[in-house]
């Protein structure tokens, strides 16, 4: 009677946990995080230096034809 007992109420706590609780999912975001870090590294985003240099390129530009 205890073993029933004790499975009916382990099955509910396992079937109303929330998908997002679980280790497997903070595994799963924390493996995306890593994922989306390392691709940000390797194609490596404009620094501040060449992202005012290229303002002030558009900046001349449209100066001139204005």
């Amino acid at each position: 009677m205890k073993f029933i007992t004790l499975f009916l109420v382990l099955s509910l706590v396992v079937l109303m946990a929330e998908p997002g609780e679980c280790i497997w999912g903070m595994l799963l975001n924390g493996a995306l995080h890593v994922g989306k870090a390392i691709h940000g590294l390797l194609t490596k985003a404009p620094t501040a230096a060449e992202q005012q240099e290229l303002d002030q390129l558009v900046f001349d530009r449209e100066r001139a034809f204005a």
